[in-house]
């Protein structure tokens, strides 16, 4: 099942979107889109789905979530009482929301870390949640130019979050888009991995593209990413297996085989460790709700 692109559109008095949801029912609507989201779950539990992280969400539960990154909200009338249903407040913006870019206004760079994770999704936690909620109700109650200096705050907020309050959700290898050819000696190495982990990848041929011995490219590669060699290329292979669990009807032996892993067994394995759960079963947590 691969996500629907969704074309979203932004008031024509305001340079974003603020919206109050009130559902009995949230829908499984696997969905992207190229603006960025907030989803402030204020009035309403279930279960998420953000790029291949799947959980449980509740009340008071924040999200920050980048642009492109399919994801979706589900849960069934009656999860939050009979006869109550789902609230929540959505925030959607581009990146150059306002004609501000945080990549060409000095003020706006801090937001540039930021920007780059939620690609992954982001769950807020501890006193960050508590603080951006509080200014999400805020924003409510403002217009016009006052409204875009609250959703800054909101932004200047999230940005300054302690470790502890920001939790990644989305792997990198789910998301991983190749990018142009760097000189950097890393970036180098990874292309190589993107464009080859279908194949039996060696250690000594990703060593010899950045001149190195196989002991120093070991020491670099672990250092650079906080993956072994092995470990990098087997959770780009995983990753890539979620997307087609997900977004296709291939049987688990011919994904296995698609990603690269010559071994239902050990792919089979890899897979728990990553997920906690096997293949078939994530496939079924999609089908479940869909």
């Amino acid at each position: 099942m691969k996500p629907v692109n969704v074309k979203l559109t932004k008031p024509p008095e305001a340079s974003f979107k603020l919206k109050n949801i009130a559902l009995k029912t949230l829908e499984f609507n696997w969905h992207c889109h190229p603006e960025y989201e907030i989803m402030f779950m204020f009035g309403s539990k279930g279960k998420r789905f953000i790029g291949d992280s799947i959980s449980y969400y509740d009340q008071g539960d924040l999200f920050f979530i980048g642009p492109n990154l399919p994801h979706t909200w589900y849960s069934r009338a009656g999860t939050m009482g009979k006869n109550k249903g789902h609230e929540a407040i959505l925030i959607q913006f581009v990146e150059n929301f306002a004609g501000l870019n945080v990549r060409t206004v000095p003020e706006l760079f801090s937001l540039e870390k930021l920007f780059h994770e939620s690609t992954r999704g982001i769950q807020l936690h501890g006193k960050t949640r508590e603080v951006v909620a509080t200014k999400i109700r805020e924003l409510q109650t403002k217009e016009g130019l006052s409204r875009l200096i609250v959703l800054l705050s909101i932004l200047e907020v999230l940005s300054r979050a302690r470790e502890r309050d920001r939790e990644v959700l989305s792997s990198i290898e789910f998301t991983r888009r190749l990018q142009p050819h760097d000189q950097s000696r890393i970036d180098r190495v990874c292309t190589f991995i993107n464009e080859n982990y279908k194949d039996r990848i060696r250690l000594e041929d990703a060593a010899s593209i950045v001149n190195m011995s196989t002991t120093a490219f070991s020491r670099f590669f672990k250092k650079s990413t906080g993956k072994t060699f092995v470990g990098y290329v087997n959770a780009l292979r995983i990753g890539w297996a979620c997307k087609l669990l997900i977004e296709s009807d291939m049987n688990i032996a011919e994904i296995s085989y698609e990603v690269g892993f010559n071994n239902l067994s050990n792919f089979n394995r890899r897979f728990a460790e990553r997920h906690h759960m096997n293949p078939r079963e994530y496939r079924h947590q999609f089908a479940l709700s869909n």
